[in-house]
């Protein structure tokens, strides 16, 4: 450090008590510090798999549906053809996917918000239908002023599911507010399991009603309702080198939606 500083000409770190804190200058040279080594890791791989001895490593982050029901059988399937990669899959809210997206803490990212940033590549890769549920009691067919009356099971506020539907209720004059949000849980087992004894209603992917839906919950029919489409996108950083691993999953993972999505 001292010599990078008498290179430079620039101070970065100053001593407090027992403590040496980063100045100004490091904060400001800190995200090409990091990019550089990145740039090293991403050579040192391309000389291991012109070598023969690279094993790839793939840090991937998901939100919920892509990541419990969708990208699971994606990732075997890459595996299968690439055996020699390890691949690290975190599934937590879209919104905390982006920011580490962003950070460089994975690779790519898969989720259903289509986000603006100049610096994120995003493509869509897949679509999925939501579908209103229903437990004990509530009619299979039923208008929209009947549904919002009802109980409601919600996933977490941060959950890119809720925040759909409840933009498609509010465009449908629905104040959001107003509704009688009995249960909030952050599992869409959770919501399943509980809706199987409560006169309530609820809104899941079909994605995860292929999984599993208790025979007590239906799916209900809403007057005038046109199926809720919702996206699902790749993100990754246009700026941050790629290793080799990660070039060849995303240029194979057209390939494999197909084979999945036939």
């Amino acid at each position: 450090v001292h010599n990078l500083e008498k290179s430079i000409g620039l101070k970065l770190f100053y001593k407090k008590g027992k403590r040496y804190l980063p100045t100004s200058n490091a904060h400001m040279l800190y995200p090409y510090a990091k990019r550089l080594v990145e740039l090293k890791q991403s050579i040192i791989e391309e000389i291991r798999l012109v070598s023969g001895s690279y094993k790839g490593h793939i840090k991937i982050g998901a939100s919920s549906i892509p990541g419990s029901y969708l990208l699971p059988d994606i990732i075997s399937r890459y595996i299968n053809k690439n055996p020699n990669t390890k691949i690290d899959l975190t599934v937590e809210d879209s919104y905390i996917v982006i920011k580490k997206v962003e950070a460089g803490e994975v690779d790519m990212g898969f989720v259903g918000v289509k986000y603006e940033d100049p610096r994120i590549e995003v493509k869509e890769v897949w679509e999925d239908n939501i579908v209103f549920l229903g437990g004990p009691g509530v009619k299979e067919r039923i208008s929209l002023e009947e549904l919002v009356k009802l109980p409601f099971l919600f996933r977490e506020e941060t959950s890119g599911t809720r925040r759909f539907v409840e933009n498609f209720l509010r465009s449908m004059g629905v104040d959001v507010s107003s509704l009688n949000v009995v249960l909030v849980a952050n599992k869409n087992e959770v919501i399943l399991e509980a809706l199987r004894n409560i006169r309530a209603v609820s809104f899941l992917s079909s994605h995860v009603l292929k999984r599993f839906r208790p025979p007590e919950v239906k799916v209900l029919k809403v007057d005038g309702m046109d199926p809720l489409v919702r996206k699902f996108y790749l993100i990754y950083s246009k700026d941050r080198p790629q290793s080799p691993a990660v070039r060849n999953f995303l240029g194979e993972l057209n390939r494999i939606l197909e084979e999945v999505f036939v």
